[in-house]
């Protein structure tokens, strides 16, 4: 199992994150824009080489939804929720198969299934700031599931500003 630290930056005006692994290395950086509608996300390795860009759907009627691209921007992933749900449930649709990601009604914690077999997990750390740990099977791409915590990160914000609003 390895296990993934994402945390968002104490001060960032684009919601920048780090992403470190259990010793404290650094593994990735993700950028986020100043302004951006689709609250669009940029995933680094540490050399600055693009490896997945994240970004809300503009419009979401009934649904929320959040697409990851590859640095060639071609999609590899939809991350869809229902628009009101009591369970945070997440359908992702991939190259990978069957990818379900299920959380508890609180949204802190989260368990990544593929194919009906639990391959990780994902629990939200209560903090000033999005905080979030993923444990993941050895013999799966974290770049990639760093990606979809990335999106979940993004639309459980979209939902929160629009019930603030």
């Amino acid at each position: 199992m390895r296990q993934i630290e994402i945390r968002n930056k104490w001060v960032s005006l684009g919601e920048s994150s780090v992403v470190k692994d259990t010793e404290g290395n650094d593994l990735l950086k993700v950028k986020g824009k100043f302004f951006s509608i689709r609250r669009r996300k940029f995933i680094y390795d540490m050399n600055d080489n693009l490896i997945y860009q994240v970004r809300n759907r503009f419009w979401n009627f009934f649904r929320h939804a959040c697409f990851v691209f590859d640095k060639d921007e071609k999609p590899v992933a939809t991350l869809e929720t229902k628009f009101l749900t009591l369970h945070d449930h997440y359908n992702i649709d991939c190259a990978l198969g069957n990818l379900v990601i299920r959380g508890n009604i609180l949204g802190f914690d989260y368990h990544i299934y593929l194919n009906d077999k639990e391959v990780g997990h994902v629990a939200r750390h209560i903090s000033l700031r999005d905080s979030f740990t993923l444990t993941l099977d050895d013999d799966q791409d974290y770049y990639f599931f760093v990606a979809l915590v990335i999106a979940i990160d993004n639309i459980v914000d979209m939902k929160r500003n629009q019930y603030n609003n």
